[in-house]
């Protein structure tokens, strides 16, 4: 952990490093995703974006889920040459389910130099009322809200809206037209997802669900 040379009249707020904490399945790891990082990292002056592949995403269906350490494996190849972007496998070498006030209370632990910024889109963010601790979470962070511009496509949950103080929420409006369920269709048809992933990534994803896809097809053969 870097240290710290404190100047005389220094705040501790002064003293921070921001750091954005990008969770989610990363089923695969596309453009948008790095899109929203950099727009992020841009908008809050952050010194680092963290990416976090989740380990057993429990709000999610596993049926087209490639195995935890693979999407970490993409994900770092993804990021590799991106200043300020890296990997961290905290969830993945975590046995159950992932919930992110943990995670962010772990993060917290281990780097009291830090100052968390969660990243997560618009439709994640209406349904964090259904996380688990989501005052924990608002605790230990600062939102950043990934928003389409359109907005036509984001999901409307019946859930009241979770209460974030005004200072503690950061929006940002992006033209983003990927999906990791779109890139998964395209593989599985065989068609191209270039311009959809990163270049230097793009053969090893595509390859990792091909493989995944004849696997499954050959259970359901069994």
């Amino acid at each position: 952990m870097r240290t710290d040379h404190r100047r005389q009249g220094e705040t501790c707020r002064d003293r921070w490093r921001k750091i954005g904490v990008f969770g989610g399945s990363f089923n695969p790891v596309h453009n948008g995703h790095l899109q929203i990082a950099k727009a992020a990292m841009e908008c809050m002056e952050l010194s680092e974006v963290w990416f976090i592949p989740a380990g057993d995403p429990y709000m999610k269906q596993s049926r087209e889920m490639l195995p935890a350490r693979e999407r970490l494996r993409l994900t770092r190849l993804a990021v590799q040459n991106i200043r300020g972007f890296s990997v961290d496998p905290i969830e993945t070498q975590r046995e159950g389910a992932s919930y992110t006030a943990d995670t962010l209370e772990e993060l917290a632990g281990r780097h009291p130099d830090c100052r968390f910024y969660l990243i997560v889109g618009e439709d994640a963010f209406s349904q964090m009322p259904l996380w688990r601790a989501p005052e924990r979470i608002l605790k230990l962070s600062e939102l950043i809200v990934a928003g389409r511009k359109s907005g036509s496509d984001v999901p409307v949950y019946d859930t009241a809206p979770l209460p974030v103080p005004d200072e503690k929420l950061h929006r940002i409006a992006l033209d983003i037209d990927i999906s990791s369920t779109m890139i998964r269709r395209r593989i599985l048809h065989g068609e191209s997802i270039t311009g959809m992933v990163p270049e230097n990534a793009k053969e090893e994803i595509r390859k990792s669900f091909e493989r995944f896809f004849e696997k499954q097809a050959e259970e359901m053969k069994q």
